[in-house]
Formats: C-alpha cells, sequence, structure tokens
C-alpha cells in the first residue's frame, strides 16, 4: 500500500527541484539532500522552508540548518586556517534525507534528535 505521506513529499520535491536536464529523478527516502539532490546554501534553506510550511512543520527550537547545509561558496581563507589549526575548521555536516522529512511530516514538527534517531535506526535495520 502506497505512503501517503511520502507521496506527498515526493510530488513536493518534485515540484520544488523542477525536471533534471537528463533522465529521471529518483527520490527515494535515503535521499540526502545536499549530496544526492544537490541542494546546498541558501537554496537548501528555502527547499526547507517551503517544505516547513507547506506541511506545517513546527521546529520548536528553530531549524538547525549549518549542521545539515555548507555554504554556498568556499571560504577559502578558513579553510587554509582550518588546515593548519583545528579551531578553524567546521563541524562535520549530518546528511539530512528526504526520508528524516517524511519522519517530520508524521510527527508534525522537528525535534533533531528524535527525527535523527528514528533515522539511524532505520538504516540499522535494512
Amino acid at each position: 500500500m502506497a505512503d501517503p505521506i511520502w507521496q506527498a513529499l515526493e510530488a513536493f520535491a518534485r515540484e520544488e527541484l523542477g525536471r533534471p536536464l537528463f533522465g529521471r529523478l529518483e527520490l527515494k527516502p535515503e535521499s540526502r539532500i545536499e549530496e544526492d539532490l544537490r541542494l546546498t546554501g541558501m537554496d537548501a534553506i528555502e527547499f526547507i522552508d517551503n517544505w516547513a510550511e507547506k506541511f506545517n512543520i513546527d521546529a520548536p527550537d528553530g531549524f538547525p540548518y549549518d549542521r545539515y547545509f555548507g555554504p554556498e561558496s568556499l571560504d577559502v581563507i578558513r579553510a587554509v586556517a582550518g588546515i593548519l589549526s583545528k579551531q578553524f575548521r567546521d563541524a562535520p555536516l549530518v546528511p539530512i534525507t528526504l526520508g528524516m522529512l517524511a519522519e517530520a511530516m508524521r510527527r508534525g514538527k522537528w525535534n533533531t534528535a528524535e527525527i535523527e534517531a528514528a533515522s539511524t535506526h532505520k538504516r540499522e535495520i535494512k
């Protein structure tokens, strides 16, 4: 039986992302927004904001954009400083997937710890 939450999310993502130049856009729960769908920086933030508004997702503590998305461009000075000192290195990004967004839709809110734990648990089962 088809999952109506996934169908709604997939339709939203296809509308937001548009059609690729070649082939068909393959969307799966494990599709990572930044790495697989190539949304970074302001494009990723806009995608999440539109998703939260469309599906009425509450993020009581605010959505942690910088936990999941890097900047659109490279900060060369910070990158060089990061090579020389750990103090200037950014924390590694956590991959955010469409499945995590679907989980938040089921819950009606974004709770970072719960969503990430549910996502990790589902990956371990497979």
